[in-house]
Protein backbone atom coordinates (compact mmCIF):
# COMPACT_ATOMS: atom_id res chain seq x y z
CA UNK A 1 0.00 0.00 0.00
CA UNK A 2 1.25 3.47 -0.80
CA UNK A 3 1.44 6.31 1.69
CA UNK A 4 -0.61 9.21 0.28
CA UNK A 5 -0.60 12.93 1.06
CA UNK A 6 -3.65 12.83 3.36
CA UNK A 7 -2.42 10.85 6.40
CA UNK A 8 -5.84 10.48 8.01
CA UNK A 9 -7.38 9.06 4.83
CA UNK A 10 -4.33 6.87 4.24
CA UNK A 11 -4.54 5.50 7.78
CA UNK A 12 -8.17 4.55 7.28
CA UNK A 13 -7.29 2.80 4.01
CA UNK A 14 -4.60 0.81 5.81
CA UNK A 15 -7.03 -0.09 8.62
CA UNK A 16 -9.62 -1.37 6.14
CA UNK A 17 -6.99 -3.52 4.42
CA UNK A 18 -5.37 -4.87 7.60
CA UNK A 19 -8.30 -5.56 9.93
CA UNK A 20 -9.51 -8.60 7.96
CA UNK A 21 -5.96 -10.00 8.01
CA UNK A 22 -5.73 -9.85 11.80
CA UNK A 23 -6.62 -13.25 13.22
CA UNK A 24 -5.82 -15.04 16.44
CA UNK A 25 -2.06 -15.34 16.78
CA UNK A 26 -0.71 -18.86 17.09
CA UNK A 27 0.59 -19.90 20.51
CA UNK A 28 4.13 -20.60 19.31
CA UNK A 29 4.57 -17.08 17.90
CA UNK A 30 3.05 -15.57 21.02
CA UNK A 31 5.41 -17.56 23.26
CA UNK A 32 8.42 -16.42 21.21
CA UNK A 33 7.45 -12.74 21.44
CA UNK A 34 6.84 -13.05 25.19
CA UNK A 35 10.24 -14.75 25.68
CA UNK A 36 12.00 -11.90 23.84
CA UNK A 37 10.14 -9.30 25.89
CA UNK A 38 10.89 -11.11 29.18
CA UNK A 39 14.62 -11.13 28.42
CA UNK A 40 14.57 -7.45 27.42
CA UNK A 41 12.45 -6.23 30.37
CA UNK A 42 14.20 -8.30 33.03
CA UNK A 43 17.06 -5.75 33.02
CA UNK A 44 14.81 -2.69 33.40
CA UNK A 45 13.39 -1.21 36.60
CA UNK A 46 10.17 0.68 37.17
CA UNK A 47 6.66 -0.27 36.18
CA UNK A 48 5.66 -1.73 32.83
CA UNK A 49 2.45 -0.50 31.26
CA UNK A 50 0.84 -3.24 29.23
CA UNK A 51 -2.44 -3.85 27.49
CA UNK A 52 -4.97 -6.57 28.10
CA UNK A 53 -5.37 -7.99 24.63
CA UNK A 54 -8.31 -8.27 22.30
CA UNK A 55 -8.60 -11.59 20.46
CA UNK A 56 -6.44 -10.50 17.49
CA UNK A 57 -3.62 -9.00 19.59
CA UNK A 58 -0.64 -10.70 21.16
CA UNK A 59 -1.63 -11.83 24.66
CA UNK A 60 0.91 -10.65 27.26
CA UNK A 61 -0.51 -12.17 30.46
CA UNK A 62 2.18 -14.87 30.44
CA UNK A 63 4.80 -12.08 30.47
CA UNK A 64 3.31 -10.79 33.73
CA UNK A 65 3.24 -14.39 35.01
CA UNK A 66 6.99 -14.65 34.36
CA UNK A 67 8.13 -11.25 35.64
CA UNK A 68 5.52 -10.73 38.38
CA UNK A 69 2.15 -9.03 38.08
CA UNK A 70 3.20 -6.39 40.63
CA UNK A 71 5.65 -4.99 38.02
CA UNK A 72 2.80 -4.31 35.57
CA UNK A 73 0.09 -1.67 35.28
CA UNK A 74 -2.70 -1.55 32.73
CA UNK A 75 -5.26 0.81 31.28
CA UNK A 76 -8.93 1.33 31.87
CA UNK A 77 -11.04 2.69 29.02
CA UNK A 78 -13.67 4.98 30.55
CA UNK A 79 -17.09 5.69 29.06
CA UNK A 80 -15.77 9.18 28.26
CA UNK A 81 -12.39 10.82 28.64
CA UNK A 82 -8.85 9.52 28.59
CA UNK A 83 -7.31 6.18 29.48
CA UNK A 84 -6.36 5.79 33.12
CA UNK A 85 -3.62 3.53 34.49
CA UNK A 86 -4.04 1.06 37.37
CA UNK A 87 -2.25 -1.86 39.06
CA UNK A 88 -2.86 -5.25 37.44
CA UNK A 89 -3.19 -6.89 40.85
CA UNK A 90 -6.58 -5.33 41.64
CA UNK A 91 -10.12 -6.36 40.69
CA UNK A 92 -10.86 -6.56 36.96
CA UNK A 93 -13.98 -6.56 34.81
CA UNK A 94 -14.68 -7.52 31.21
CA UNK A 95 -14.71 -4.61 28.77
CA UNK A 96 -17.37 -4.68 26.03
CA UNK A 97 -14.62 -5.43 23.44
CA UNK A 98 -13.67 -8.62 25.28
CA UNK A 99 -10.53 -7.73 27.25
CA UNK A 100 -10.07 -7.40 30.99
CA UNK A 101 -9.68 -3.97 32.55
CA UNK A 102 -9.52 -2.55 36.09
CA UNK A 103 -12.83 -1.75 37.71
CA UNK A 104 -13.98 1.88 37.73
CA UNK A 105 -13.01 2.48 41.38
CA UNK A 106 -9.50 0.98 41.03
CA UNK A 107 -6.56 2.89 42.46
CA UNK A 108 -4.68 4.92 39.83
CA UNK A 109 -0.93 4.82 39.23
CA UNK A 110 1.11 7.99 38.61
CA UNK A 111 2.36 8.00 35.02
CA UNK A 112 5.85 9.14 36.06
CA UNK A 113 6.40 5.68 37.58
CA UNK A 114 6.04 3.96 34.18
CA UNK A 115 9.40 3.12 32.58
CA UNK A 116 8.16 0.99 29.66
CA UNK A 117 4.90 1.04 27.71
CA UNK A 118 4.03 -2.12 25.77
CA UNK A 119 1.67 -0.83 23.10
CA UNK A 120 -0.83 -2.78 20.97
CA UNK A 121 -0.67 -2.08 17.24
CA UNK A 122 -2.74 -2.88 14.20
CA UNK A 123 0.52 -2.26 12.31
CA UNK A 124 3.80 -0.44 12.93
CA UNK A 125 6.65 0.67 10.74
CA UNK A 126 10.41 0.43 11.15
CA UNK A 127 10.54 4.15 12.02
CA UNK A 128 8.21 3.73 15.01
CA UNK A 129 4.97 4.97 13.44
CA UNK A 130 2.11 3.03 14.98
CA UNK A 131 -1.22 2.40 13.34
CA UNK A 132 -3.85 1.81 15.98
CA UNK A 133 -7.58 1.25 15.69
CA UNK A 134 -8.24 4.96 15.20
CA UNK A 135 -9.79 6.10 18.48
CA UNK A 136 -6.67 8.01 19.59
CA UNK A 137 -6.68 6.66 23.16
CA UNK A 138 -3.11 5.38 23.11
CA UNK A 139 -1.55 8.41 21.39
CA UNK A 140 -3.11 10.63 24.06
CA UNK A 141 -1.87 8.38 26.87
CA UNK A 142 1.61 8.00 25.38
CA UNK A 143 1.93 11.79 25.14
CA UNK A 144 1.48 11.98 28.94
CA UNK A 145 4.20 9.41 29.78
CA UNK A 146 7.67 10.56 30.89
CA UNK A 147 9.97 11.48 27.99
CA UNK A 148 12.43 8.71 28.92
CA UNK A 149 9.76 6.01 28.92
CA UNK A 150 10.44 3.27 26.35
CA UNK A 151 7.49 2.76 24.01
CA UNK A 152 7.47 -0.74 22.52
CA UNK A 153 5.08 -1.56 19.70
CA UNK A 154 4.14 -5.23 20.05
CA UNK A 155 3.36 -7.04 16.79
CA UNK A 156 4.21 -9.95 14.56
CA UNK A 157 6.64 -9.42 11.70
CA UNK A 158 3.75 -9.71 9.24
CA UNK A 159 2.43 -6.33 10.43
CA UNK A 160 5.73 -4.43 10.53
CA UNK A 161 6.15 -2.28 7.41
CA UNK A 162 8.81 0.01 5.95
CA UNK A 163 6.55 3.06 6.12
CA UNK A 164 3.07 3.90 7.38
CA UNK A 165 1.20 7.19 7.18
CA UNK A 166 1.61 9.43 10.21
CA UNK A 167 0.24 12.66 11.63
CA UNK A 168 1.88 15.29 13.87
CA UNK A 169 0.02 14.09 17.01
CA UNK A 170 1.24 10.48 16.61
CA UNK A 171 3.67 9.32 19.28
CA UNK A 172 6.55 7.26 17.89
CA UNK A 173 7.52 3.91 19.30
CA UNK A 174 11.14 3.68 20.49
CA UNK A 175 11.27 -0.12 20.00
CA UNK A 176 9.50 -2.94 18.22
CA UNK A 177 8.84 -6.39 19.70
CA UNK A 178 8.02 -9.37 17.50
CA UNK A 179 8.95 -13.00 17.02
CA UNK A 180 12.28 -11.68 15.62
CA UNK A 181 13.16 -10.03 18.96
CA UNK A 182 13.08 -6.57 20.54
CA UNK A 183 14.86 -3.88 18.55
CA UNK A 184 15.20 -0.10 18.51
CA UNK A 185 13.39 1.63 15.68
CA UNK A 186 15.30 3.14 12.78
CA UNK A 187 14.17 6.67 13.66
CA UNK A 188 11.92 9.06 11.77
CA UNK A 189 11.75 8.69 8.00
CA UNK A 190 13.35 11.57 6.13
Amino acid sequence: MAVNSDPQSAKETWRKELRPLRTKIDASTEMTVVAHLATFLDRIGGLFLFYRAMSTELQLDSLADQLGWERFVTTRTPETGTLTVHPTTGPMELHRFGYMQPIETAETVPLNSVSVALVPVLAVDTHGNRLGHGAGYYDELLSRLPSGCLRIGVSTERFIFDELPSEPHDVLMTHLASEAGVRAVAGPAS
